[in-house]
Formats: structure tokens, sequence, C-alpha cells
């Protein structure tokens, strides 16, 4: 039975490859669209234009494929082990996303790299589907991490500020 598990609190050496998560949906909407047209300057008419979109092979207006992205690496929630984002390889737009659509995500641990004794780099296969399941899109995003939790609980202890009392 499939559930939502969409928080990776782990830190590197507690993470297993084949470990899946999943996240619940995200409805697209016109203004997601036109925002991220005004944000990224990104107006090609494929998202902008209603009658140009019309007579592509597609009949209507796209959502950005980075916009899909962006909203994908949302709904996975990564806590505070991870340190930077280290890489995207093999992304690839496999099917169309409309306005109105509603995106899944799935992201699977695929490979684990040691950098030295406090960093590791993770590599996920981070999957967009739609609420028909179909495929939108794929790619596999590497992220470095804290290896241990005494050095994760360490960092979050350090940033978090003296109480005053009352």
């Amino acid at each position: 039975m499939a559930k939502i598990n969409n928080r990776i609190d782990q830190t590197f050496d507690e993470l297993e490859v084949g470990q899946v998560f999943r996240s619940g949906g995200r409805t697209v909407t016109e203004t997601d669209v036109v925002n991220f047209c005004a944000i990224t300057g990104n107006w090609i008419e494929i998202h902008s234009n209603v009658h140009y979109a019309s007579k592509t092979r597609f009949g209507k207006r796209l959502v950005q494929g980075s916009l899909t992205y962006s909203i994908v690496t949302g709904l996975i929630q990564f806590g505070l082990g991870i340190q930077a984002n280290y890489g995207i390889d093999r992304m690839r737009f496999r099917n169309p996303v409309y306005i109105g659509d509603t995106v899944y995500a799935v992201c699977e641990v695929i490979g684990k790299k040691e950098k030295d004794d406090k960093y590791g780099v993770i590599q996920f296969l981070m999957k967009a589907v739609n609420q028909n399941g179909d495929l939108l899109q794929q790619g596999e995003w590497s992220l470095l991490m804290l290896r241990k939790r005494d050095d994760l609980d360490a960092l979050v202890a350090s940033s978090l500020p003296e109480l005053k009392p009352a």
C-alpha cells in the first residue's frame, strides 16, 4: 500500500540504497506559471500565449519543465543533514505538464559515496508523476550530506540561539 513518506531527516550513514520516499500531490495553477514566467523571464510562447499554444502539438499551454522540477524538489522535504546540492544528471522531460495537473514526487536512494569522515554524497532518482501515474520527468539528483547523527545534532545545537529568561 502506497503512503506519503516525504520527509528525509536521516543522515548519509542512516540512508540505505533502495529507500523510497513519496509525496502528496500539488496542483500546478495558472498563478504558478505566470509567477514563474515573471521571476525567471521565461515568457516562451508555449508557456505564456494561449493562442500560440493552441496551434502546437500539445493544443494548450505547458508548465515549464524547470517549474515542475522546482515543485518536485519542494514536495520531498529534506532535513538539515543536507548541506549542498551536488548536481543533477540525466534529467529528462518525459511527458508534458499542463496547468491543472497534480504533481507527485517519488524519490529513491540509488547511490552513496563517502567523501571523507564528515560528508558523503547521496544520489537520488527523483521522479515527477501526475494524477494518472504518468511519468512527467526524472533525473538523478546528488546531494552533499553530513554522515553522522552526532555531527548533525552538534550543527543544529550550535545554530540555535540561547533563550533568555523572560
